[in-house]
């Protein structure tokens, strides 16, 4: 997104105030770190002046009655640096969404051939059927939806606080690969986060809003949903078609409560045969969880050391170790433990914000209380069984 054209900061009206400064420069950002003289604190004239003729983001935190200021202003001008690649992801990622929903009707818009290497087949598009991808409009639109919304709204809170964020990046895969047609979608951010309560802005605001999407998406889904005739468990008994294959899917504490309600049938009898909009609110709320997972760089970990900034790695390690016996119901969590080890080049705690004594609001406290809960409520731990 093209950057507004901003007035260039002027140290000049700083510099007279501070005594002694750091100039950090980042990637796409400067960082002026220094304490007011002794005698000034956020509330004086001489101050709010200065933050009356500064463009830019400034933090003040009170250190042994001394005040420190964090200043943030944009080092590299992007203005001219329009959204296409955005778009351009967004609508291949919007036709590989809409070619796993055909697949998942019945229909093969992409004129599946197969190469045979001994005895591995590898599927391949033979051509495409434009016509043919709107079989999977209804499970497609909804599903983009819930990502654009997680997303945009990290890149709302981001936006709010002044930290410089990309808009989203939507990721296309193959739906053969991913039967979904995507691996998801990431914002980027730009500029740093001073404080553990922008942190946890950033990273609570996404989770909220898919999980307050993909909630009535799954009622609402679960009722146009039907029983088929076949076995099912407590532990999967939700079942979508695939290319002709069955796939079964998980049940967490939420999935059952909304299926106890709003499901035909009672729950582990029969197989509940899900229509796309329940899948849809069944993947949101997965996708909530997935991101909530108290590790790295995922919200989850902005959450946990946002609250717990002394014990975040510790936990982070008890949850990863809890993963390897998670594993033996689903390998998946092993993979998940993996990557996240790679991604993080194992190391688990979470790289500290400039001002970190600066504590949460009692609100963001019982926020990040409700998505701990939201977290367990929506965790499956058998997602997925073919």
């Amino acid at each position: 997104m093209p950057l507004r054209k901003e007035v260039k900061p002027d140290l000049g009206v700083w510099l007279p105030l501070l005594d002694g400064y750091r100039l950090t420069s980042l990637a796409y950002d400067s960082q002026v770190e220094g304490d007011l003289l002794s005698g000034l604190t956020a509330d004086s004239p001489e101050v709010q002046n200065a933050l009356a003729a500064w463009p830019a983001a400034a933090h003040f935190e009170v250190v042994d009655d001394r005040t420190s200021v964090v200043l943030v202003f944009n080092a590299r001008d992007e203005r001219g640096r329009g959204p296409w690649r955005h778009v351009v992801l967004m609508l291949l990622t919007l036709v590989t969404t809409l070619g796993a929903g055909s697949l998942m009707a019945g229909d093969d818009p992409f004129f599946t051939r197969v190469w045979e290497i001994g005895s591995i087949g590898i599927p391949y598009p033979g051509g495409l059927d434009m016509g043919g991808l709107w079989a999977g409009m209804t499970f497609a639109l909804p599903f983009m939806g819930v990502l654009l919304a997680h997303e945009m709204a990290h890149y709302v809170a981001a936006r709010f606080h002044r930290v410089r964020a990309t808009l989203p990046y939507f990721i296309p895969f193959p739906p053969y690969f991913s039967i979904i047609g995507t691996v998801g979608a990431f914002i980027r951010l730009k500029g740093p986060t001073v404080r553990r309560s922008i942190l946890f802005d950033i990273g609570a605001s996404g989770p909220v809003a898919s999980f307050l999407v993909s909630l009535p998406l799954l009622a609402i889904g679960l009722q146009m949903s039907e029983t088929v005739r076949g076995q099912a468990t407590v532990q999967t008994p939700f079942v979508i078609q695939f290319a002709g294959e069955a796939v079964w899917l998980g049940n967490g504490v939420m999935t059952h409560v909304l299926a106890m309600f709003f499901a035909p049938g009672s729950i582990g009898d029969a197989p509940i045969l899900l229509h796309p909009v329940a899948l849809v609110g069944w993947l949101g709320l997965f996708v909530t969880a997935l991101n909530l997972l108290p590790l790295g760089q995922l919200d989850g970990g902005h959450i946990l050391y946002s609250m717990f900034p002394e014990k975040q790695a510790r936990l982070a390690r008890l949850f990863t170790a809890a993963l390897i016996p998670l594993g033996l119901l689903w390998w998946g969590w092993w993979g998940w433990a993996v990557l996240i080890l790679v991604v993080h080049r194992g190391r688990l705690q979470h790289p500290p914000v400039v001002q970190p004594g600066v504590d949460l609001s009692p609100r963001r406290r019982v926020l990040g209380w409700i998505l701990i809960a939201i977290f367990l409520a929506t965790f499956v731990p058998v997602p997925l069984e073919i």
